[in-house]
């Protein structure tokens, strides 16, 4: 295997391909696996070089599809190669993002897909008054528990046009609910993002 087409297409020949496309009308050609309820997304700028790469949550309903607030993405750093970011209209760029095809960027890789492929993990999303404000991460595999993080969530404006001061002012409003509103006004909303090995299409 000489690129990361091949590569990923013969790792997850085992598994359901929802959707692949080509390069068109300027866009990176993708690969998107999607499991009951599990996602793994490939974005590639050529077939040696990954822009990037993310797992969460999805839900059909109606025939509508929903991705959960918050998703795991691939970050080149010492951390698991793992953040957990809000899910947002523009996404991510970066080289921090990006993955160049090398036999030590492999191993980069297949770290991470760990995560989806193998372990999962929790998703708490608070909300008060009918509004989500924060989501805890907690990891189910000992070996991303240094992952387990608090997201303050932001609206789509704030994410993709921040204003000075939008985050601080979330930040203050999420720690006055958890200080001062009574744990029985907050609502507590549990999801497990369930990792995707059990889910071969041969099994």
């Amino acid at each position: 295997m000489e690129n990361w087409i091949e590569y990923i297409d013969l790792k997850f020949s085992e598994f359901e391909q929802f959707n692949s496309h080509e390069n068109k009308n300027g866009f990176y050609p993708t690969r998107t696996y999607k499991i009951d309820g599990t996602y793994i997304e490939f974005e590639f700028d050529g077939i040696t070089k990954l822009k990037k790469i993310e797992c969460g949550k999805y839900w059909i309903i109606n025939s509508a599809e929903y991705i959960s607030n918050v998703k795991a993405v691939f970050e080149d750093s010492e951390n698991n190669f793992v953040e957990y970011l809000q899910t947002s209209f523009d996404g991510e760029n970066g080289t921090k993002y990006e993955l160049n095809f090398t036999s030590e960027n492999i191993k980069k890789l297949d770290h991470f897909l760990k995560l989806p492929v193998e372990s999962g993990w929790i998703e708490k999303l608070y909300k008060y008054k009918n509004g989500a404000y924060k989501i805890e991460i907690e990891n189910l595999s000992q070996d991303f528990k240094s992952n387990n993080c608090e997201i303050i969530l932001l609206d789509i404006a704030e994410q993709d046009l921040p204003f000075f001061g939008d985050k601080l002012s979330r930040k203050i409003n999420a720690f006055l609910i958890d200080k001062f509103v009574k744990k029985e006004n907050i609502e507590l909303e549990i999801t497990e993002v369930k990792p995707i090995q059990s889910k071969k299409t041969n099994a």
